[in-house]
């Protein structure tokens, strides 16, 4: 009675909401919009995590471990309670976290800000050179191929002044100067409500993150009780397995990916210099933040940076070209297997299926989660598959090619 209740409900359900997707849609919009302050105070906890935790063990957990390994000197006793900076490990590993990340964005700013602003300032006169610059290269062009001359006088069409209808212009340009300073008063409330509302957000999302990372494990125990308490012990004990499984995983690809970047700037910044290529400060920037996109990320960061370069010299844009597939089959077969690979432990083809759903469902954010997700749902379906092949007594030999 109880299983076909629940699936008559099930049904029933089931059929209210495809009747109601509106209103599902809206009230998912409106969860997520009261949610989100904690949703982004989750991730900043998650990120900042990775640091932290590398610092407790080092600086604090360690360090007392072999303090306590060491044998006891004649008349020393073993103190009843762990020193003052064990006890503070948390927020000492927290303070200095914080420390690091903003000692790495202040030396960031320095040296890449003052760089950036010259880059752009020289960008900005090579935009307005650039018609001259292909002006010359067209004259060169015609030059070397006199057909493209005959070319260029097929496309070439003259404007006709005279049929442009100036009086509809004016009157176009009237109405919207009168109707205007009501849209200028709408844009700018909504713009300055919109910025008080983000500010409200991170503030809240940043003290929710300092609640998080401070009492991390007395959430994931009250976690874990919960799980044990409305589920069996089989189906809690795998919850928590998978749950370990993904943070362990997002962790290490989350550090990984970072570590790939910022090696892959360095890479591009040390050879562009020495090779004397302009903007080298700027475009391997760039690529480090590009690059924290998997696959796809680090060409973007080739095709800015080639257009940049363009408009200084048409050559070394392609010199470019040639030393961004050179350091990027470098960092692809040597560098990332080590750094990023091991720790996804999945195959090329599904990073690849990955990234392309990622993509197309989140953009970007979605690249980012993707991979780390497919990882674990390939582990487990790989697990499974394992299990069921064993209580059936299947050989793995008979799946070897």
């Amino acid at each position: 009675i109880k299983k076909i209740i629940g699936l008559i409900s099930f049904a029933i359900l089931l059929s209210w909401g495809l009747k109601n997707t509106e209103f599902i849609k809206r009230l998912i919009a409106l969860a997520l919009g009261l949610l989100q302050p904690f949703l982004i105070g989750g991730v900043i906890a998650f990120v900042v995590n990775v640091p932290m935790r590398a610092l407790e063990n080092a600086c604090f957990i360690k360090p007392y471990q072999k303090r306590l390994a060491k044998p006891a000197g004649k008349g020393s006793t073993v103190p009843a309670k762990p020193p003052i900076w064990y006890r503070a490990k948390r927020p000492l590993s927290l303070i200095l976290s914080l420390l690091l990340v903003i000692g790495i964005i202040g030396v960031g700013t320095l040296i890449v800000v003052p760089e950036t602003v010259s880059s752009f300032s020289s960008i900005v006169n090579n935009l307005r050179n650039f018609p001259l610059m292909l002006n010359q290269w067209a004259q060169e062009l015609m030059d070397w191929m006199p057909q493209a001359a005959v070319w260029l006088e097929e496309l070439n069409l003259n404007l006709d002044l005279t049929s442009i209808d100036w009086r509809e212009i004016i009157t176009q340009v009237v109405n919207f100067l009168q109707n205007g300073a009501g849209n200028v008063l709408n844009t700018t409330f909504t713009v300055a409500s919109g910025i008080f509302n983000g500010i409200v957000t991170g503030f809240l999302a940043i003290v929710f993150s300092f609640y998080l990372l401070m009492n991390k494990e007395k959430l994931g125990s009250q976690t874990k009780q919960l799980l044990y308490a409305l589920l069996k012990e089989p189906h809690a004990d795998y919850l928590v397995r998978v749950g370990q499984m993904t943070n362990r995983t997002f962790s290490k690809f989350l550090s990984g990916q970072c570590v790939e970047a910022v090696i892959l700037a360095t890479l591009f910044f040390v050879s562009m210099s020495i090779l004397r290529f302009p903007y080298a400060m700027i475009i391997s920037t760039l690529i480090a933040f590009t690059a924290l996109i998997p696959v796809f990320g680090a060409f973007i960061g080739c095709v800015v940076g080639a257009f940049l370069i363009l408009l200084v010299d048409p050559v070394r844009a392609f010199w470019f070209v040639v030393l961004f597939l050179f350091l990027q089959q470098f960092e692809g077969n040597i560098i990332y297997p080590r750094v990023v690979g091991s720790s996804v432990g999945l195959p090329s083809m599904w990073v690849l299926v990955a990234v392309t759903l990622g993509g197309s469902m989140m953009g970007v954010l979605g690249m980012l989660v993707y991979i780390p997700m497919f990882s674990v749902l390939y582990r487990l379906i790989r697990e499974a598959v394992s299990d069921r092949l064993k209580a059936k007594q299947v050989p793995v030999e008979k799946f070897r090619s």
